[in-house]
């Protein structure tokens, strides 16, 4: 899948670059490349054709209208040089201090201490700085009224509200969903 994906990247980019000063270009025509999970496009001291692209990119896309987005919750397994490369970092709690320590060598020097923030930070907090605000900021992000499934839920709640109504065929479900890779049926 990532050399699919890596491909792509390159197609895209290589055309804005070729491009760069036609009307369908990328000066005339920016694309803005948001890259969900990250981590798998960009590992670092990988030499895919994905990660290639992605590099490729991040050191260069802004001058032919490529921007890009690295979103990742494992930043310590990004490449360092790209990383590096982003204008404006997006960080919210982060425990692992190996990945802290790959976001505290992204940001500038003077700016060290915010990272000692992360590991605080409650859910749905985060830490912006870079060339996307005029002062390096603490916000609080909202939270949809539709959440994504993605959403958490509340273990406690639901502990007690599943602690009776589980029977035997649910797990039988369970297993049939799971060997025919099918959400539902």
């Amino acid at each position: 899948m990532t050399s699919i994906s890596g491909t792509l990247l390159k197609i895209v980019y290589d055309a804005l670059f070729w491009g760069q000063n036609q009307k369908v270009g990328g000066k005339e025509q920016p694309l803005f490349i948001v890259l969900e999970e990250a981590h798998n496009y960009l590992k670092a001291g990988e030499n895919s054709i994905s990660s290639r692209a992605v590099q490729s990119i991040a050191k260069e896309g802004r001058k032919y209208g490529v921007g890009l987005a690295l979103v990742t919750q494992r930043p310590s397994e990004l490449d360092e040089t790209v990383l590096s490369q982003c204008g404006t970092i997006i960080a919210l709690r982060m425990n692992n201090a190996k990945d802290r320590g790959h976001i505290r060598s992204a940001i500038q020097d003077e700016l060290q201490t915010m990272i000692d923030l992360l590991p605080s930070l409650r859910t749905g907090e985060g830490i912006i700085s870079g060339e996307g605000v005029k002062i390096p900021s603490r916000v609080q992000f909202y939270k949809l009224a539709n959440a994504p499934k993605s959403a958490d839920p509340i273990v406690s709640e639901k502990w007690m509200q599943n602690k009776d109504d589980v029977s035997e065929s649910d797990y039988e479900k369970l297993v049939s969903l799971w060997r025919n890779q099918k959400l539902n049926e």
